[in-house]
């Protein structure tokens, strides 16, 4: 049974989905309107019908749409990345997880999603427009509990130390390895996304130099299949790229047995 505050996420067709929190009040779409009330007491799977009668459907709200629907202030990690990201991460309930440029908080809701519900995602930003966004976001979701929002610019050191994961997305990575790496637990891993070759191929030598390893860099693609009756074919437009991905393990200094020499590293 659907209870007052719980998030829903409403369904048509692919053009009109609606992710929201009963709250009473209207939602006005191009096929009337629907009560919100009206939804307090049924179960997912029913359909509500506007005042128009058209049928929506009552679905549960389902972590794609979740990150792609949060409110933006900037550039978001897709679903197609952050899937990547999760995947390649060490992200468990219970986890301690760093984010540094928390953005609109797509990413912080899939972290918050994982390390629940005894664990803790802390989201640094220096633009307070974007961590407050980023923390409505997070408060409509009902994460807030799993996510500790920090108003800083990182230099050396984050505050914890100890974490299973690091995530960076700023435009200079490169000045928060030095930091990650000394957040981070022993053999775990670091992840960045580089919009520019220019920005993979610095962070990635930055990375060999300042004692990762299984340094891993990806771009990934999705493409959608229209299916119809004897004509099914992929998509005309697709996501195509939004950054590469790299990944890399943290080990201890004195375990390297063969540091790079200078003339294998690009010159910061």
């Amino acid at each position: 049974m659907i209870n007052e505050g719980e998030l829903v996420f409403l369904y048509k067709d692919e053009k009109r989905n609606y992710l929201i929190k009963i709250q009473g009040g209207r939602l006005h779409t191009d096929l009337g309107y629907l009560e919100l009330k009206d939804i307090v007491g049924k179960e997912f799977g029913q359909k509500i019908d506007t005042n128009l009668k058209h049928s929506f459907y009552i679905l549960r709200p389902y972590l794609h749409e979740m990150v792609m629907k949060v409110k933006r202030k900037t550039q978001i990690l897709y679903p197609k990345d952050i899937g990547i990201i999760l995947t390649r991460a060490h992200i468990f309930p219970g986890a301690r997880v760093i984010e540094s440029g928390g953005g609109s908080g797509a990413l912080t809701t899939a972290l918050a999603n994982f390390v629940r519900p005894g664990g803790k995602v802390y989201s640094y930003d220096r633009n307070e427009e974007f961590l407050e966004n980023a923390k409505k976001n997070i408060e409509k979701y009902g994460l807030s509990e799993y996510v500790e929002f920090k108003l800083r610019e990182v230099t050396d050191s984050y505050d914890e130390s100890e974490v299973d994961f690091v995530m960076i997305d700023i435009g200079s990575q490169w000045d928060l390895i030095d930091a990650a790496y000394k957040a981070l637990k022993g053999g775990a891993r670091l992840a960045t996304i580089c919009p520019t070759f220019e920005q993979l191929t610095k962070t990635v030598f930055a990375l060999e130099e300042k004692g990762f390893i299984n340094i891993d860099s990806i771009e990934v693609f999705i493409r959608n299949i229209l299916v119809r009756r004897g004509k099914t074919r992929p998509e005309q437009h697709m996501p195509s790229h939004t950054g590469w991905l790299v990944f890399a393990s943290k080990i201890f200094k004195e375990a390297i047995s063969n540091p790079p020499t200078p003339q294998d590293v690009l010159p910061l």
